[in-house]
């Protein structure tokens, strides 16, 4: 291991020779005893290059290949030089990290790659780190492009336009030297108290499979040469509906719920994307943790699935397997435990695999170790990083945060708000293209709320307050009160509805805030480890909401945050509910363009949202017993007022115009691999252009087991001219009405149901067909 006095001697070196922007050098060329081996040439499969380097690798090497480190940077883009060391001692390790949220990333990039060529040198085979971070809302640097959170980014339903933004936060990625990313999220979103939902794309299967797809397609890009521009990684395999959503909570279910509903996007998008990495989730499903479940991880995802990436733990699961799950005796079992589950990565400071480095001699631990080696080796090449290991510093500037992704970043601003309420008074007519006299109210009305791993940069973009000032002549802005901060509120209640008083209208904003505000003293109420036991607006919000509105102005309602919240006040005191959940810098501005009707509200729901903290979950797809009254009681669920029905349902937003469905029709079909169409003719029956979501739900009489009453089967957005009408066809492969019972496909002979319409509710499903199947499919 080199001395701490000759590894600064070296990252001063280093460092000193970015003078004049001038960049780092590359690996220095390979000694003469690997200069003409295999692996070093381009040209050969990767699958011949990744034999050869492994052949010539002892068990320790191989073993440094499963392991990551974070915290390359401290807060000001410099060296963690104790990190540097411990990643160079004895092997090297696999993957690093910038391990920050908040520094320039130029800077950040430039001390990446000063890092990333030492450590090349420095390995016996020179085989570089990979750079990998969380992708959520684009990279996790300052000056990059804020983008959305998933939830927010799914509410748009524009796979097209999605596509487009994925491409661009790959491109960023790719030129900071970000070749991994720790995204997407498959979660399915359907307990809305657990603190993460806003980083998942929604409640539905359907839907999230399909943002999955164009999430990993756009961010992996490969080229003609079937190199990844940025590798993926598909997450937490599985989760869905933890207890009480809790964080890190078990989950409840068996193989049917596994095949039919958690693990649906996880199948789709291994067979139409092929993602280079997966992660299991914290959580155990049926009593086995996910991080050392061999039936799931190992036996379907490689041998039924027949996938061969890398599967990498979360943070620190690995000792949790030991620590919490209490399912290994020690850190080493653990270690173990996760190996023989085909988990070949980990993640976090307490390291199992570390210990592994005496059992070389272990037959079934070191063929196990070599094959995970292999895969993680197999990502690196497949991602280039031996031709071109090092952030790309010269196009950083015209590259990252680029004129031609700030419009893509406000177009998908704009399409994914939502809505919710609208008694009349919008679009707002101005007066000279301006509002008159308005009151911005609430503590997030000056923060951009994009997520908890989103970028901590508050120095660039459009709040809220931002974007109200740029249609408005005269704006007063009141906090009103913090987030979850009882200091002065009575005081700033009052200066609240001092300035609500004076104005024409108030933009009130509202819900959770997911960083902590220190620059305001207030503190953070969403994202991870802030799990919901009330879905209210936290701290005393509602009391600010409740003295606004007794001032009898005009109240439009922001709501920010990543879960889908209890409303019914402001259902029933606001003329006006749009939400946001969690925007990116251009949000202030997508927000003014949507008052003012120059933006149509074209956004849709993918979770619903519940009338009661208490009635949830809430998801539309839910089996047919979830929502009847007990027999004995016609009480027993609604007792003493709640009932199951959600406020605005999976698949809602309103428009500033209207939309008329028509001769719905469903084809039949003639084999069982063959198709079924379902057609519609779409009308725009109001004054102004706008963007309607055409959905496709079905369902089925009679099952051999209990499934949901409707499920999500396709979606397009479509854009109207008013009174212009558009036929919109949808094919759907009969194989797809099918499930699962016990592992195995059904495809029953039965009565199927079609609807079409706006939204998964009864009453928004324009027309429904029924479809008789003639026999077993």
């Amino acid at each position: 291991m080199l001395s701490a006095l000759k590894m600064l001697l070296l990252l001063w070196l280093s460092v000193s020779s970015f003078g004049a922007n001038a960049e780092p050098a590359a690996a220095s060329a390979v000694d003469k005893v690997t200069s003409n081996a295999l692996y070093l040439n381009p040209k050969l499969p990767v699958s011949a290059r990744v034999k050869d380097l492994l052949s010539r690798m002892n068990y320790l090497e191989q073993l440094a290949q499963t392991r990551s480190y974070g915290g390359v940077l401290g807060y000001e883009a410099s060296y963690n030089y104790t990190f540097l060391e411990t990643l160079n001692a004895p092997y090297g390790g696999s993957s690093a990290s910038f391990g920050t949220y908040s520094t320039n990333c130029y800077l950040s990039a430039k001390v990446m790659s000063a890092v990333i060529a030492n450590t090349t040198k420095l390995n016996r085979f020179h085989i570089p780190v990979i750079t990998v971070g969380d992708s959520v809302n684009g990279p996790t640097l300052w000056n990059t492009t804020l983008f959305l959170a998933s939830l927010s980014m799914s509410s748009s339903w524009n796979i097209p336009l999605f596509s487009e933004v994925v491409n661009a936060i790959s491109l960023e990625n790719r030129v900071l030297g970000v070749r991994w990313v720790y995204s997407p999220e498959l979660d399915l979103a359907r307990e809305p108290k657990f603190g993460r939902v806003g980083e998942m794309y929604g409640e539905d299967p359907y839907l999230v499979s399909r943002f999955g797809v164009a999430h990993v397609k756009n961010m992996q890009a490969p080229d003609a040469n079937g190199t990844l521009r940025v590798a993926t990684t598909i997450k937490h395999f599985i989760y869905g509906s933890s207890t009480a959503g809790i964080n890190l909570a078990p989950m409840v279910g068996g193989i049917n719920d596994f095949y039919n509903i958690y693990s649906v996007p996880f199948q789709a998008v291994i067979k139409e994307a092929n993602p280079a990495a997966l992660m299991p989730s914290y959580s155990s499903y049926d009593g086995v943790p996910m991080t050392s479940n061999v039936a799931y991880t190992n036996l379907f995802l490689r041998d039924e699935l027949g996938w061969d990436g890398v599967a990498t733990s979360d943070d620190s699961a690995m000792s949790f397997l030991h620590d919490l799950h209490k399912t290994a005796k020690d850190i080493q079992t653990a270690g173990i435990q996760a190996l023989e589950a085909s988990i070949g990565h980990e993640i976090g400071g307490t390291s199992s695999f570390g210990t592994l480095a005496t059992l070389g001699n272990d037959p079934r631990v070191a063929s196990l170790v070599k094959t995970a080696a292999r895969r993680m080796l197999t990502l690196k090449f497949k991602t280039g990083l031996f031709e071109n290991p090092l952030p790309d510093l010269a196009q950083i500037n015209g590259k990252v945060r680029s004129p031609a992704h700030l419009p893509l970043n406000l177009n998908i601003s704009k399409e994914s708000m939502v809505l919710l309420k609208n008694d009349g008074i919008l679009p707002i007519k101005t007066t000279g293209n301006l509002l008159s006299k308005v009151a911005v109210i609430g503590p997030l009305a000056t923060y951009i709320n994009a997520g908890s791993y989103a970028a901590d940069d508050y120095l660039i973009g459009s709040a809220v307050l931002r974007g109200i000032e740029g249609i408005a002549k005269e704006v007063t802005f009141s906090r009103g009160c913090f987030v979850n901060n009882d200091t002065n509120v009575d005081a700033m209640i009052a200066d609240a509805v001092k300035t609500a008083e004076a104005a024409e209208l108030v933009v009130l904003v509202l819900r959770s805030s997911s960083s902590n505000l220190d620059n305001i003293g207030d503190v953070r109420t969403d994202g991870e480890f802030y799990d919901h036991a009330d879905l209210g607006f936290p701290g005393p919000q509602l009391q600010l909401h409740k003295a606004i509105a007794a001032t009898g102005v005009p109240i439009i309602v922001i709501i920010s945050g990543g879960q889908a919240v209890e409303m019914e006040y402001a259902v029933a005191n606001s003329n006006v509910i749009i939400h946001t959940f969690l925007q990116g810098d251009l949000g202030g501005e997508a927000v003014a363009s949507l008052i003012t009707g120059a933006t149509n509200p074209s956004g849709k729901l993918t979770v619903s949202i519940p009338k009661y903290s208490g009635a949830t979950p809430i998801y539309y797809n839910y089996l047919p017993t979830n929502r009847k009254a007990g027999i004995c009681t016609p009480t027993d669920w609604q007792w003493p007022v709640l009932n199951s029905t959600a406020r605005y349902p999976f698949g809602f937003g309103l428009s500033y115009t209207t939309f008329s469905y028509s001769n719905v029709q469903v084809s039949n079909y003639t084999s069982t691999s063959g198709n079924i169409v379902v057609s519609t003719t779409v009308k725009n029956t109001g004054s102004v252009a706008g963007q309607e979501v055409v959905q496709v739900y079905f369902g089925q009489a009679f099952l051999v087991i209990e499934r949901p009453i409707k499920n999500l089967i396709r979606f397009t957005k479509i854009n109207l001219e008013p009174g212009a009408s558009q036929q919109v066809s949808f094919t759907i492969p009969v194989e797809e009405l099918g499930y699962y019972v016990n592992g195995k496909k059904h495809v029953d002979a039965d009565t199927y149901t079609f609807w079409v319409g706006s939204s998964s509710d009864d009453a928004d499903l324009q027309s429904k067909l029924s479809l008789q199947a003639h026999h077993a499919l």
